[in-house]
């Protein structure tokens, strides 16, 4: 019992502020909402549609965010930190390589987003504005997701959920200001948005990278073959061009990149969700969807957070060399993980008006949207606990470098939703229901089916 009760404080002395770091995102999104919605449905549907195109690059954060905690875990639990710390340097200099080159590709693309998610050409050109704006400076926060990765890895989710606190700040006392224009700071509308959270995320990315710095995790230094070799396979190089190992990245994009891909095409198919929103009821239909995300993202940043714990301790555990714990640490997570969703899920269920009306403090056109959110809070209540024993186990797997199971199952029921909503949405005569139902149905189906496979045991013998 007393093993059992240490386990679960570790658990969640990690969880809980890796868990407050991502809910300050939330409540980034809902302060945004809240000045933004009072611009109207329009614009509402613009930010929505836009928040879909900032999922797209934090999924580029995986590509070096998910296999970097993977490898510095591996390294602190095995008693290796010169290697932790090598590992660590370079993977914030490729998270601002590749944040530079998507941010370029990003700018030509923003069009045919809006394009695919059939958006009004109003949504569609403040939107484009917004999405510009954020992935031209986005390589800040893949820096910042990357720093963050490196003290999961050492078992430090406390100094990221700081700095996410100081960079909401930021975000909070700037959103108003450049939304609406105050004194001699004109009103920049939608687009204002995007400049408060560059600004943001460039002060976070800053103060991640110095407290790595200070704490001694980064280094420049590359360790002798010995040290960062923990398996006979293990691909070693060496600095290149501008300090970077390829050989680094190749290991981190490994274990990274399935995730990479299945999150970005999660958010491709949400593109088209948001078409078929459209098609069912307009912008408002947009706008509920938007609103219905910030509200079940509370569940949803709960469950990052231990699975943020997940993956660091999995990683941690197999770095010493005991997968039985590894496991247990897994299945502790998903318990407590999911008696907390829920809870929140009677929250969204019972208080679904209540928590609507909060989150659009509109003008009085925008009752529609309010009450598809409403409805979408109603529905997705239900799938909130299946859906926690996913991401969990997404950050299980992580941990323990085997990436593809999560990829997989969230592919499949990710393209399995366009069918069935339209189905369900227009076949069945359910409207936007029908949509929020898809996405319930799918969500859970995802997370019975992960569970199944991590019982399987494959990734306890993973190399990273």
């Amino acid at each position: 019992m007393t093993a059992g009760r240490s386990l679960d404080r570790r658990i969640v002395a990690l969880a809980v502020p890796a868990a407050g770091s991502a809910m300050l995102h939330v409540v980034h999104s809902a302060v945004d909402m809240y000045w933004i919605g009072k611009l109207g449905t329009e614009s509402l549907a613009s930010i929505s549609v836009s928040r879909v195109t900032v999922w797209m690059f934090a999924s580029l954060g995986t590509l070096v965010g998910i296999g970097l905690t993977a490898l510095v875990a591996r390294y602190v639990g095995a008693g290796r930190p010169d290697a932790a710390r090598y590992v660590g340097g370079q993977g914030l200099r490729w998270s601002v390589v590749i944040g530079l080159l998507a941010g370029a590709a990003g700018w030509f693309l923003t069009p045919f987003v809006f394009t695919v998610a059939n958006a009004a050409p109003a949504v569609a050109e403040a939107g484009a504005t917004y999405t510009r704006i954020f992935w031209a400076g986005g390589v800040f926060v893949l820096l910042q997701q990357a720093g963050d990765a490196v003290f999961r890895g050492h078992g430090n989710t406390r100094i990221p959920f700081l700095v996410a606190v100081l960079a909401l700040l930021v975000n909070v006392f700037l959103d108003p200001i450049l939304i609406h224009g105050w004194g001699p700071v004109p009103a920049l509308g939608v687009p204002g948005a995007a400049w408060a959270t560059l600004a943001a995320t460039l002060f976070g990315a800053l103060l991640v990278a110095y407290a790595l710095l200070r704490r001694g995790h980064l280094s420049r230094a590359r360790p002798s073959d010995a040290e960062l070799r923990l398996a006979s396979d293990t691909p070693l190089g060496a600095p290149g061009a501008c300090g970077l190992d390829s050989k680094v990245l190749r290991r981190m994009t490994r274990i990274g990149a399935p995730l990479a891909v299945s999150s970005l095409f999660f958010t491709g198919i949400y593109l088209v969700i948001h078409r078929i929103a459209a098609d069912a009821d307009g912008p408002a239909a947009q706008a509920g969807l938007g609103i219905g995300h910030t509200g079940e993202g509370v569940a949803d940043v709960i469950c990052m957070g231990w699975s943020a714990a997940a993956s660091a301790l999995v990683g941690q555990s197999l770095g010493a060399g005991d997968a039985s714990l590894a496991g247990r640490v897994a299945w502790r997570a998903v318990l407590q993980c999911s008696l907390i969703c829920f809870a929140w899920g009677l929250v969204l269920f019972f208080f679904a008006d209540d928590l609507a009306r909060v989150l659009t403090l509109t003008q009085d056109g925008d009752h529609a949207a309010r009450a598809h959110a409403a409805s979408y809070f109603r529905i997705v209540a239900f799938c909130l606990v299946p859906q926690a024993m996913e991401i969990v186990l997404d950050g299980a797997f992580g941990g323990a470098g085997l990436t593809l199971p999560p990829m997989i199952i969230s592919t499949v029921f990710s393209l399995l939703r366009i069918p069935m909503a339209i189905v369900l949405a227009f076949g069945m005569g359910l409207g936007a229901d029908g949509i929020w139902w898809t996405i319930a149905i799918t969500a859970a189906l995802r997370g019975l089916v992960a569970g199944a496979w991590f019982l399987r045991g494959t990734w306890k013998t993973r190399t990273v």
